[in-house]
């Protein structure tokens, strides 16, 4: 009996039978995608890297200290004074993405965005640099994406947006 129950772990853990799915460098660029997409805030912070995260924590440090430069304004963000105090950076992305949507909503504009085209990742180490061709409808604009490997699981650290 010991052995077969024995067996039974090696072939769930062989067939990876409870795991989170690794995605490759373009597999996360595409997730994100989708999930922006989808207009699912949540989701698209997710895949971001904790040194992109830490990009919009130098905005956050502003917002608390009164924010001179307006970035309330700019991003659109309305939040209490109370919200202020428990602010983080992966919140105010959140916001600032539903911020961003809410404002095409009521312009009444429709975001349309473009085709994109996923170039093969080029990997070096922990870090993965993916060509994203993003296909209008009068030109084409192509940008490179970086993905970093941060405790096993790829990121994106730098991208064409906030």
């Amino acid at each position: 009996m010991l052995r077969v129950l024995f067996i039974i772990v090696i072939l769930l853990v062989s067939f990876g039978c409870g795991e989170v799915t690794q995605l490759e460098p373009a597999e996360v660029v595409e997730a994100f995608l989708h999930a922006q997409e989808s207009r699912d805030a949540r989701l698209m912070v997710s895949y971001l890297s904790d040194g992109k995260l830490s990009n919009m924590g130098e905005y956050v440090d502003e917002i608390k200290n009164g924010d001179p430069n307006r970035i309330l304004d700019i991003t659109r963000v309305d939040i209490s004074e109370s919200e202020i105090r428990n602010l983080n950076a992966e919140t105010f992305y959140i916001l600032s993405f539903e911020a961003h949507w809410d404002m095409l909503e009521r312009m009444n504009l429709e975001d349309s965005g473009p085709e994109y085209l996923i170039g093969e990742p080029r990997i070096t180490g922990d870090t993965a640099r993916v060509e994203i061709t993003e296909r209008y409808y009068n030109s084409d604009e192509i940008n490179t994406w970086v993905i970093v490997r941060e405790d096993d699981r790829w990121k994106i650290d730098c991208y064409p947006g906030p």
